[in-house]
């Protein structure tokens, strides 16, 4: 198999939601170990409150002891905007794709320039009502940051994501399309990524065939139109 290397400028892309348990560490780990199986350069900076990534490469440290670390995580703590503007011009000096797991309070004055800063925002959401609500709190936060900040260029993809494809009524269902729709108009929407087993079983080292077929058609949109935007 031949994986074609990208050919790109450093790229700073942030996963946020303001709801929890939407998948937002998971996907930021599976886009890096992604990016990493296609030869790509990328790192993670983890300023969730939780450390959820930091964690998982700790532990994964320990079980791939012979292994080399396929890509670097660092941990940061959100202080305030200076800190996190410093932090921002350090990540615009680094090759390749520089992956931020965002805390869930975007609202906090320390990551507005995480926000403003970033070249993209990827946000997952699940067809839950309280995560659409949630999902509808953080656009209209970035949409405040926009036009506090004119300068801001990111662009949105939202991901729907672990959608179990076998439920849904038939209303349901419509009502799937219809956020799809309204979401379309803010960013753009990935195909979605389907519930499977193989994505809760995740490490920072690899990644699994059965989990590059899950997530492949969502991460290549997102390269395919990264590369597009550029």
């Amino acid at each position: 198999m031949i994986i074609e290397k990208i050919d790109m400028k450093n790229k700073k892309i942030v996963f946020a939601n303001q709801k929890g348990g939407v998948g937002k560490s998971t996907l930021c780990i599976l886009f890096a170990n992604y990016l990493a199986w296609k030869k790509q350069d990328v790192c993670i900076i983890d300023t969730d409150l939780q450390k959820t990534i930091m964690m998982q490469r700790k532990k994964d440290k320990e079980l791939y002891l012979t292994s080399e670390e396929p890509y670097n995580v660092q941990d940061f703590d959100v202080a305030d905007p200076e800190t996190m503007q410093q932090l921002m011009d350090s990540a615009s000096q680094t090759e390749g794709y520089v992956l931020f797991d965002s805390p869930g309070n975007v609202s906090e004055d320390g990551l507005v320039p995480m926000f403003t800063n970033a070249d993209y925002i990827i946000c997952p959401y699940e067809y839950e009502e309280k995560t659409l609500d949630s999902t509808g709190m953080f656009v209209q936060v970035i949409n405040a940051l926009r036009k506090l900040t004119p300068e801001m260029q990111a662009k949105l993809f939202f991901v729907p994501n672990r959608i179990d494809v076998r439920i849904g009524t038939t209303d349901e269902l419509k009502m799937w399309k219809q956020t799809d729709a309204i979401f379309k108009q803010l960013g753009a929407v990935t195909p979605r990524i389907t519930a499977r087993a193989a994505l809760k079983r995740i490490n920072t080292f690899e990644i699994s065939p059965s989990q590059r077929d899950a997530v492949r058609p969502a991460f290549e949109f997102m390269i395919r139109r990264i590369k597009d935007w550029w």
